[in-house]
């Protein structure tokens, strides 16, 4: 899990508290026939520093409110309770100074306390588990991350970092079981799934050669946070499905150019010669000087032969493309169109590819109906229009025959997803309350 994200965190918690909430209060003291009984107060002689505690909180004066809390600690005959209260305020303070050690401590001494009060017990225990966390003392992250389990369910950001702990100390079936209720803690609050706590959840799953179910959570941070290398890896899992053809490789390559997920000259040349072989030069051309610009691949060395072949064929498909986009439109039946749309596609043409395919499914008689789906949906990704893309991929993936066909057209939903604007981020957690002591006279 990214550190500098829990301690973002942690500081939402504890930096947010304002001084004015800290205070030490001196209670009216009550009538006779008020027989309701005291409250608990803090020491006498511990009131001079506690009030000198006060009057530096309000004015944000953190090192003269450390000081002063030192001076009560230094008090002889404190009682728990005087300690507890003490704790709270070293507590505050030593976030504020950005103390994280001695707030540790402070807060390790609140949770041991048999003067614990009921109301803190919840807001204690969470920050324990952050500043454990942070200190990398997993053992005592999970101690009060199980302690608070106990008191309520847990939050996304909780389970998410004892899911981190508990991978950190081997245990992957407890870590894909926290992670898991980290994300779907979020999906149900209709918010994102942390980023952490997915790569928690995948990990989890590979430790435990869970394959199918890493795919599936591979997918989740594709869509969620679509790294390169992400889609790369999505895209290298669909190659292998049993019964894939050319087409189906072809369309996950233009996936993976799409998501900026051509790595090296290898993705090139593979997909190129998949453009070749299926008729296509004029997208074997446009992908190999896409590579060459990349300088992820050359026109000499493995890629010579290639390239000459797309370069020619591309030549000529120039020359006869007018033609033959005349003569589609003019065609009764949607093969030509079809083939149209595969062409315009490949020179990155993506609304006359549009066209193309739409013209070709109004028609009889296309040769690979499906495929013309996938084309008008790829153009229509291609050209930032997801909505209507998802609508078509799902008709593909619903149609159901070929794994790899299907596999394709669910992967670019997800991608198309993926780029869709972001939903709203979620209000924030409000800020935890701060300690008060309460002395009577």
């Amino acid at each position: 899990m990214n550190k500098k994200i829990v301690r973002a965190a942690f500081a939402a918690i504890l930096l947010g508290t304002t001084a004015s909430a800290a205070m030490v209060c001196f209670p009216a003291v009550a009538a006779a026939a008020d027989k309701k009984p005291p409250e608990k107060s803090i020491s006498k002689s511990l009131y001079k520093p506690m009030i000198a505690v006060q009057k530096a909180v309000k004015e944000n004066d953190w090192t003269a409110a450390m000081a002063s809390l030192k001076e009560a600690q230094a008090v002889p005959d404190r009682t728990p309770y005087d300690d507890y209260k003490i704790n709270q305020f070293i507590a505050l303070t030593a976030a504020n100074l950005k103390d994280y050690p001695t707030t540790t401590t402070a807060y390790e001494a609140m949770a041991a306390s048999p003067e614990e009060e009921a109301g803190d017990k919840t807001t204690t225990r969470r920050n324990l588990v952050m500043l454990e966390f942070n200190a990398k003392d997993y053992a005592k992250t999970l101690k009060y991350g199980e302690e608070l389990q106990t008191l309520g369910p847990l939050d996304a950001r909780t389970m998410s970092i004892m899911a981190t702990a508990y991978l950190d100390t081997n245990n992957f079936a407890k870590a894909e079981e926290f992670s898991k209720k980290s994300v779907d803690a979020a999906v149900a609050a209709n918010t994102q799934p942390t980023q952490e706590a997915l790569g928690v959840l995948l990990s989890a799953q590979v430790k435990q050669n869970k394959q199918a179910e890493a795919a599936k959570t591979l997918e989740m941070l594709a869509t969620n946070y679509g790294t390169a290398n992400q889609w790369s890896q999505l895209t290298d899992l669909a190659l292998g499905t049993p019964g894939i053809q050319n087409s189906d490789g072809l369309d996950l390559y233009r996936l993976r150019d799409a998501a900026g997920a051509m790595k090296d000259a290898n993705d090139y040349a593979l997909m190129s010669q998949i453009a070749l072989q299926l008729g296509y030069p004029g997208e074997a051309k446009t992908i190999l000087d896409q590579g060459i610009a990349a300088t992820r691949i050359t026109s000499t060395g493995m890629a010579a032969s290639l390239y000459k072949s797309a370069v020619a064929g591309a030549a000529s498909d120039d020359k006869t493309l007018p033609k033959f986009a005349a003569e589609a439109q003019a065609r009764k039946t949607g093969d030509y169109d079809e083939k149209l749309a595969e062409t315009y596609f490949g020179y990155k043409r993506y609304a006359e590819a549009e066209t193309a395919a739409r013209r070709s499914l109004s028609k009889p008689g296309g040769k690979d109906p499906l495929q013309a789906k996938m084309l008008l949906a790829m153009s229509l990704a291609r050209q930032d229009k997801y909505q209507d893309a998802i609508t078509i991929f799902k008709e593909v993936e619903d149609a159901g025959g070929r794994a790899a066909r299907v596999k394709a057209a669910h992967l670019w939903v997800s991608f198309c997803h993926f780029k869709m604007p972001p939903a709203a981020p979620a209000t924030a957690a409000a800020p935890a309350a701060a300690p008060a002591a309460q002395p009577q006279q």
